[in-house]
């Protein structure tokens, strides 16, 4: 049995690094890096966006968050 989980980073940066393609595909690699220590792989590509905070953040800045799918391999053992 699987299971799907999103995995996600969030990085307050200025808010000029939103359309910096540079910065954009280092926080990508730095996601799937976490992901793959973690044994798993993606099975969507990733995602960044602007997400919304609790707090706004302060000016000129932006939150972004960088979002991937997963799949999890459920293992079963039999306690008979």
């Amino acid at each position: 049995m699987t299971t799907r989980t999103t995995c996600g980073i969030e990085s307050l940066v200025p808010s000029w690094l939103l359309h910096d393609s540079g910065y954009r595909n280092a926080l990508q690699q730095h996601l799937l890096d976490r992901i793959a220590i973690q044994g798993y792989e993606p099975v969507t590509p990733v995602r960044i966006r602007q997400a919304p905070g609790e707090v706004p953040p302060p000016v000129g800045m932006i939150l972004l968050r960088a979002e991937v799918t997963v799949e999890e391999f459920d293992v079963e053992v039999d306690g008979d």
